[in-house]
């Protein structure tokens, strides 16, 4: 009868007992890949990081809300009940949107080099044309004390006004021009911008009788047009302010990404720039075209912004992470070549020996994200792949002392990096690739040890 010791060294001398062994030194490996995530985590925030320096020192991204015509009123609230009774006069603002916006912008690029980083930014050259309608004060409330017309302002929402790089002057009717000033022109508000007094125009006022400082009983119609030079990084986005509002954009540009609320309707595309053109309708958009401020913020167009995105086109961070998430998947189907060239061998494959396989291929990640910041991610990943591929592929042939199983090797790793390549390329069919990659892995596996003496009960009787 076969005694404890001489089973248990069977079961310990057997392949399957190996095979269990190499599954838990790959469950193992996975805390050095989660350090590998962790480094790749911090490289990509301290990317941000630079980002966000550069930024601020050139201007964020930018987003434009306006013309926004801004009036002031009051309104009489009575509160208490009774003997009580208090009445008050408040003091509300109503906004009045444009009945018509042209922009035609230019944005001319370049790339900016901080350390080892590189930044997107602009300067847009920004054209605004357009008309208002004669205000209806009714639109916003129907109980209005007083409206005081000649405190009304036309404001522009910026969302970064650091990025203002020459003075803007407003041109109404094309007869008046007048300056624009700083802050958006409404007290208790946190949006950022430009504003200009309108009381100066006075062609704008409608008034009973023709003195200069008679009361004036609303606001006529009228055109403008200004113009803005802006600084900013990454985005360029607009509000649709408009009842009909059109957005032409130009740009040096060559890898432009089209986001929020509206595509553009045309746009053309080539290496070395695009041009895109955006036409929306109110109706497009839930905001009506006056409301009271003490209401809605000046912020309730943000849902409905449009625009572009300025992207550096690789994002190599985002390619390593994706690279690591089939790390498990490369790292068993890298073991099991080992394991099936161990077990047509007489030589035997230590379960160290198989460690440091796992951590050549895990550093792999490192060796690519590291290169991959100085010089790009194909040469990075070429680099890579060769160093830890031919570096393994060595190492088995020495442990099996056989060139030809050096070989197979060498040619198993170039299959494997070579697939992990072009699941990287394929970006909308990666999972597809990756599952049925897998799969395929999983059946030659499968048929290759077909014949294997799991058990090693063959070996032990003869």
């Amino acid at each position: 009868m076969e005694s404890l010791s001489a089973a248990v060294g069977r079961l310990l001398a057997s392949p399957g007992f190996k095979f269990l062994l190499i599954c838990g030194l790959i469950l193992v490996l996975t805390i050095p890949l989660l350090l590998v995530w962790g480094l790749i985590g911090e490289r990509e925030q301290r990317a941000e990081g630079v980002r966000q320096s550069v930024a601020n020192e050139w201007g964020r991204s930018q987003y434009i809300d306006g013309p926004l015509l801004i009036v002031p009123y009051t309104v009489r609230r009575i509160t208490g009940e009774g003997d009580k009774r208090v009445e008050e006069l408040v003091e509300k603002r109503a906004v009045f949107l444009p009945q018509s916006l042209k922009i035609t912008g230019k944005a001319t690029t370049k790339v900016l080099h901080r350390s080892i980083y590189d930044v997107a930014v602009y300067t847009g050259f920004l054209d605004f044309e357009g008309s208002f309608a004669a205000p209806d004060i009714s639109e916003v409330v129907a109980d209005a004390q007083s409206v005081r017309w000649r405190d009304a302002v036309l404001a522009v929402a910026v969302s970064d006004v650091s990025g203002l790089k020459a003075a803007a002057s407003l041109s109404i009717d094309g007869s008046e021009t007048l300056p624009f000033e700083p802050s958006i022109g409404v007290p208790a508000t946190s949006a950022n911008g430009i504003h200009v007094r309108l009381a100066s125009a006075t062609k704008l006022f409608a008034s009973p009788g023709t003195a200069p400082d008679a009361t004036p009983t609303g606001l006529n119609a009228f055109n403008f047009k200004f113009s803005l030079t802006i600084n900013g990084s990454s985005e360029l986005t607009f509000a649709p302010v408009a009842q009909q509002t059109t957005v032409e954009l130009t740009s040096d540009w060559r890898d432009p990404s089209f986001m929020g609320a509206f595509l553009p309707n045309d746009r053309v595309l080539n290496p070395a720039a695009f041009a895109a053109r955006w036409q929306i309708p109110h109706l497009a958009r839930s905001v009506p075209q006056a409301w009271s401020l003490g209401e809605q913020e000046l912020e309730r167009m943000a849902p409905y912004s449009f625009g572009v995105r300025f992207i550096v086109p690789v994002d190599f961070y985002q390619l390593v992470s994706r690279a690591a998430k089939y790390a498990m998947m490369f790292l068993a189907t890298a073991f099991m070549a080992v394991f099936l060239l161990e077990i047509r061998s007489a030589r035997q494959v230590h379960p160290v020996q198989y460690l440091f396989v796992g951590l050549t291929m895990i550093f792999f990640y490192v060796l690519l994200l590291s290169f991959a910041e100085q010089i790009g991610f194909l040469r990075a990943y070429l680099i890579a792949a060769v160093a830890t591929g031919g570096l393994l592929s060595l190492y088995v042939a020495r442990v099996q002392a056989s060139l030809n199983k050096g070989l197979v090797m060498a040619g198993a790793f170039f299959v494997l990096y070579g697939l992990l390549y072009l699941i990287l390329r394929l970006e909308d069919y990666a999972l597809l690739a990756g599952a049925i990659a897998g799969f395929v892995m999983l059946a030659v596996v499968m048929f290759s040890t077909l014949q294997v003496d799991w058990s090693g009960q063959k070996r032990n009787a003869g």
